[in-house]
């Protein structure tokens, strides 16, 4: 039976390499040429002249087309002198690392050899870098704080507003105002000190087990190798450690019933077990996000210590200034920053990795002086 032309294959019609995956790379490639070649001209030539150029050479692809291309070239200026590194990377992908959300991840790309770079390990670190984002934001929402600050500086505490089906706290409160001519915040103060102190007086009447918090620091991701610390740096730290430490409260916990342990914690635990260095700590959290703390009770004490070393004096820093109440939490961004939650302020504060320690001595008298 003769062959139809319906039954004759695409790749022998057009007389075409079978392999889908060639073409779209060679695509790909051949769009950089054209982003880098725009991005030189844009910047080399005079906006009139530019344009005469574009003419000249009979671009019709229209000012979008251009601008995206642009725009990739703008972002991946890095690769410029070897643009078939990003050639196993699809245009889409490519436009998807421009955003701001997905940019940190380009510097990232850097680290792997020619040859080395392929589509599925961009679509991880982009995976990676979203459910990063997402823990971050629920993080972020969790955190309830009721300090706020004037315009001078001052700190002052502001509660929310008291939503209830019977009004309860407004009729008494009222009645309370009308009745006996006391302030509103008089009645808060008093109201307030009256439940602490019942609060602690149950505490002592059943003791609790005391338990030590730790933590492994929490990663937005870089991935950066360590930097050395000068002596003078790594002399300041010791020092707002051994401050801060002074002020640790305890943590007590009832003790709660051991649960299973899940498959995804102890591929966690393994892999803290066997890190090296603060590269590799980091790295494996930011895989496992979600069971971090589980993870990290799964060591034992000795195990704990030894990860602890591993890890730098800025963030053994933040860490006690944690647990000493000096700050809320901290994220490490990727770019080397740091976003902290301090109280008294709804959003964080970025700090410089090198400039860490003298920012929390900052902090450490300004809380001194308020308090």
């Amino acid at each position: 039976m003769p062959a139809t032309i319906t039954s004759i294959p695409y790749c022998q019609k057009h007389q075409l390499d079978p392999n889908p995956t060639a073409h779209i790379e060679t695509s790909s490639l051949e769009y950089l040429h054209t982003a880098f070649l725009l991005y030189e001209y844009k910047t080399t030539y005079s906006k009139k002249e530019y344009r005469t150029l574009l003419d000249t050479y009979g671009w019709d692809k229209g000012s979008c087309e251009e601008k995206r291309a642009i725009r990739i070239a703008e972002n991946f200026q890095e690769f410029s002198t070897c643009p078939q590194h990003l050639a196993p990377i699809p245009v889409t992908i490519l436009l998807r690392l421009c955003s701001l959300q997905y940019k940190s991840i380009i510097s990232q790309l850097q680290d792997y050899p020619i040859g080395g770079l392929t589509c599925e390990l961009v679509l991880e670190l982009i995976e990676e870098r979203k459910a990063l984002l997402k823990t971050q934001k629920q993080e972020q929402q969790k955190q309830i704080s009721i300090w706020r600050r004037t315009p001078r500086g001052d700190r002052y505490c502001q509660f929310p507003p008291q939503y209830e089906e019977d009004h309860q706290t407004g009729v008494l409160t009222q009645e309370l105002i009308d009745g006996y001519g006391l302030l509103p915040q008089q009645i808060l103060r008093e109201a307030i000190a009256d439940y602490h102190a019942r609060i602690k007086s149950q505490e002592k009447e059943q003791p609790q087990e005391e338990t030590a918090e730790s933590e492994v620091v929490v990663v937005e991701s870089g991935m950066l190798p360590q930097e050395e610390i000068s002596p003078t740096e790594r002399e300041k730290a010791i020092e707002v450690n051994s401050r801060l430490k002074q002020n640790e409260q305890p943590s007590t916990s009832n003790a709660t019933e051991q649960q299973p342990v899940g498959g995804e914690v102890l591929m966690l635990a393994e892999k803290l077990k066997s890190a090296t260095s603060y590269y590799q700590i980091r790295n494996a959290i930011y895989r496992h996000l979600a069971v971090k703390e589980e993870a990290w009770k799964q060591l034992s004490p000795e195990e704990q210590l030894r990860i602890e070393r591993l890890l730098p004096q800025e963030v053994l820093a933040l860490k006690t200034a944690r647990k000493s109440g000096l700050i809320i939490d901290y994220y490490e961004l990727e770019n080397g920053w740091f976003q902290v939650f301090i109280p008294g302020e709804d959003k964080p504060v970025s700090v410089s990795k090198l400039n860490v320690i003298s920012w929390l001595q900052e902090q450490e008298s300004l809380n001194y002086v308020t308090t």
